[in-house]
């Protein structure tokens, strides 16, 4: 996007090829490594861009030396923009760049309905359900059979809120079920035992 657009309003070959390099680097590589020893101002386009930094350079940041290498391009005929158009476009285009990676991690990582995060809690929480499912009405009471009654599709669908809510009813209805279980084998059998030792 950026240099497809720095290629079309006639950027300086060469500044077009460092600065994309230094972009797609992701802030593993200097610009010092890019220009190496280009010497003048390609020195001097190095420690500002290392000064400014990847990030803040992705942000719009952009030093004046890389703006006077543009005013001075040898093929100053393909350039058609003004250099102080050219500098702001270039600002608008790295924007949209960080903008379009910042919505890209929100929806694909954050989203809660259908980021990564989202998507491997609700894949939990399938896996249990699936489990309670299997398990089927064994260890509920006949009053809490209805809370097998669940569309497993609505997950993909939502947050997951309803159906971890739902899996924690169920797990409470066993769990009572259990105790209830356990009261009534540890009073008979205390019961028995107690008749036992008179």
């Amino acid at each position: 996007m950026v240099d497809r657009w720095m290629k079309d309003q006639g950027t300086d070959a060469n500044l077009r090829k460092v600065l994309i390099e230094y972009a797609h680097g992701r802030g593993g590589k200097t610009m010092g490594e890019i220009v190496g020893r280009r010497g003048g101002q390609w020195t001097q386009l190095a420690r500002a861009m290392d000064s400014i930094g990847w990030r803040r350079f992705m942000e719009g940041m952009i030093p004046s030396v890389a703006v006077r290498i543009q005013s001075e391009t040898e093929d100053a005929s393909k350039c058609r923009l003004t250099v102080k158009a050219w500098s702001a476009g270039l600002v608008v285009k790295l924007l949209e760049v960080t903008h379009g990676q910042w919505l890209y991690r929100n929806v694909h990582v954050h989203d809660m309905v259908s980021g990564e995060k989202a998507r491997n809690r609700k894949e939990r929480i399938r896996v249990e359900l699936q489990h309670q499912m299997e398990v089927g009405e064994d260890g509920l009471a006949e009053e809490d059979h209805f809370l097998l009654d669940i569309n497993l599709d609505d997950l993909e669908h939502s947050t997951g809120e309803d159906q971890a809510i739902w899996l924690l009813a169920l797990k409470a209805a066993r769990k009572a079920q259990q105790l209830r279980e356990s009261r009534a084998n540890g009073t008979a059998a205390g019961g028995n035992r107690g008749a036992a030792q008179h």
